[in-house]
């Protein structure tokens, strides 16, 4: 018997589920995903039953055990695949918490006669476009990523419009728009199993996961930024057992030190030095009596996005409080990126995009005596499925 396992040298795997609380063991490497060393955990927990009973002694009956508890977090960099527009890492991460997913899986070359706003696109190639998607338009040296506001059909005269306009004007003609994967809050969210190495030696296995909340965390003036994801799940197995795989990470793309990471409130670029943002769902169990575990499957019943952002205040105005005051709808839009050899060009960024929401507070602060709105914001649903978008590029 040893003890002294080193958490370092722990590992985890993630396996979307075919069935919900069927555990499935990872297949390769590739299953492997890169997280944050401090934060990540699974805790087991049985529910107590007490039993007060009378009898010849005030000294405590013996306690049943009910229903298992299985709760965990699971942190991981804030940052895209290493080939431009393929699932990070972390995909069912992002697919449990949200829903949907979909992909722009070849690079589009625009028509003639783009706008800083409209971009006109070949009819074969108008389909692959959805809006909420962001693109980057990959002008030679002026790199710059939007979202997809409106798209037209239109045959001979197909375009997508932007939500608001690039800041380097039109581009070229025949410019050329990204690959990315984008997900999107939907129903029917998956659920995945996790094998957990701790210290290389102790297996967790665990099944039923469901991403319950996410939030964006560090997003801060030259900081790394990481998305922690409170997991629940209906199952934990402890046993003694190595890795099937070595994880490699070393092709893996950089997470983008955040500094020409800029964020438009209302399509109006700000100049912030902290933006946050919370993603969450409420689950329901659904119970039985029949069941050995208690329990038969979840479901999840509410889906709330809410978020802080703190621009300086201006001297001039002040529009942001009139949106609060008169309840006014207001977009928010941010991206990050690995800068290039290339000055102006960029490479694996990430990029988030509320459409709609409503200024729920907006106290004054102050960041080291500099004065800012501290804005307070919940996004919600317009059409459907619409409420915030995660694009990685």
């Amino acid at each position: 018997m040893g003890i002294g396992l080193v958490k370092g040298r722990s590992s985890i795997f993630l396996k979307e589920e075919v069935t919900e609380g069927t555990y499935v063991a990872p297949a390769s490497a590739n299953d492997a995903v890169e997280v944050l060393e401090e934060g990540l955990e699974f805790n087991y927990e049985r529910d107590e039953i007490e039993r007060n009973n009378l009898s010849a002694t005030i000294e405590t009956e013996a306690s049943r055990v009910g229903m298992k508890q299985i709760t965990g977090s699971i942190p991981i960099e804030y940052k895209a695949a290493s080939v431009e527009g393929d699932a990070p890492r972390g995909d069912i991460l992002y697919k449990a918490l949200l829903g949907g997913k979909r992909q722009i899986a070849s690079n589009v070359t625009t028509k003639t006669g783009n706008s800083a706003t409209v971009l006109q696109i070949q009819d074969a190639d108008i389909s692959l476009f959805k809006k909420g998607d962001v693109i980057v338009v990959k002008e030679a040296g002026a790199y710059e990523a939007r979202p997809i506001s409106a798209i037209d059909t239109t045959p001979g005269s197909a375009t997508i419009t932007l939500a608001f306009a690039l800041d380097n004007g039109a581009p070229s003609d025949n410019v050329v728009l990204s690959q990315v994967t984008t997900y999107y809050h939907t129903d029917g969210a998956p659920t995945f199993s996790a094998t957990h190495y701790a210290g290389g030696e102790i297996e967790e296995e665990v099944s039923g996961l469901r991403s319950i909340s996410a939030s964006l965390e560090n997003y801060a003036t030259a900081q790394l930024a990481s998305w922690n994801f409170a997991v629940e799940g209906l199952d934990l197995v402890r046993s003694v057992n190595t890795p099937a795989f070595t994880p490699d990470f070393s092709n893996d793309a950089l997470p983008p030190v955040l500094l020409d990471a800029c964020i438009w409130i209302n399509g109006i670029k700000v100049k912030y030095s902290e933006f946050s943002m919370n993603i969450e769902n409420t689950k329901a169990e659904i119970l039985s009596a029949c069941s050995d575990s208690g329990k038969i499957g979840s479901r999840f019943t509410q889906f709330m996005v809410t978020g802080e952002i703190n621009p300086y205040m201006e001297d001039d105005d002040v529009d942001r409080f009139d949106a609060f005051n008169n309840n006014d709808d207001i977009s928010v839009f941010g991206y990050a990126y690995n800068p290039t050899a290339t000055a102006g060009e960029g490479k694996e960024f990430v990029a988030f995009w509320i459409p709609q929401a409503k200024v729920t507070a907006i106290p004054m602060g102050d960041q080291d005596g500099i004065m800012t709105d501290n804005i307070s914001f919940k996004a919600y649903r317009k059409d459907g499925e619409d409420s915030v978008f995660l694009s990685f590029i």
